[in-house]
């Protein structure tokens, strides 16, 4: 601030912190009502909510409900633009599916998940052995290879072809989606399942439905 006459003031921290309060209660600072005040002023002026006004007064919390009311609407209508391009951003990062690029074969990736199994490392137990379920299958040729195949598809797939390791696959799939994209510590319990019903996976011999309704055994 500039004196009128003289050179440039020194004040103090705590004038300049007055003068800076002072200046700032001026009306020029405070021309344009914000966006509250005008919601404020339209209800007023909608439901005559004035005791001026031409219909008759009403308490004050019937306009905070009738501001909520309008701001949850607003909510409404702000969720359902953004809501699709969530969904896709949540889609992009799934779906490089279970796999997720990991171009290991499936005694590479049983490997890798019985040695994190042996260190304790847990997560990475239920990532590699989920993987290497759903790299095994595509090379024993019971599933065509799809890069974007989910966990929970894979289990759905193969449920057909070992109807007994279903409940364990499915329970597997849930597991792995915990692990990788809900980043849930995984336990022993946890990586020990994953493991074993990759192994049961490996071990067992493929259901192929036939369209005459007889079932036979694959490879």
């Amino acid at each position: 601030m500039l004196g009128a006459d003289g050179p440039p003031l020194d004040p103090s921290p705590d004038e300049a912190n007055r003068w800076v309060v002072e200046e700032l209660r001026k009306g020029v600072y405070r021309d344009e009502p914000s966006l509250l005040e005008r919601l404020l002023g339209w209800l007023r002026e909608h439901l005559h909510l004035t005791g001026g006004g031409p219909g008759p007064g009403l308490p004050p919390w019937v306009l905070y409900a009738a501001v909520l009311a309008v701001l949850a609407v607003l909510a409404v209508i702000v969720l359902r633009l953004v809501r699709p391009d969530a969904r896709r951003t949540l889609h992009r990062s799934g779906g490089d599916g279970v796999l997720g690029g990991d171009a290991r074969s499936a005694a590479e990736l049983r490997a890798a998940a019985t040695s994190a199994l042996s260190a304790g490392r847990w997560d990475d137990a239920v990532v590699a052995g989920m993987r290497a379920v759903a790299t095994g299958v595509v090379e024993r040729s019971v599933l065509a290879e799809s890069p974007g195949r989910t966990a929970a598809e894979l289990a759905t797939a193969l449920g057909t072809h070992f109807p007994s390791q279903l409940t364990d696959l499915r329970r597997a799939a849930h597991q792995f989606d915990a692990v990788r994209y809900g980043h849930l510590p995984a336990d022993e319990a946890t990586a020990r399942q994953v493991v074993s019903v990759e192994a049961a996976v490996a071990a067992a011999r493929p259901v192929y439905p036939d369209p005459l309704g007889v079932t036979g055994g694959g490879p």
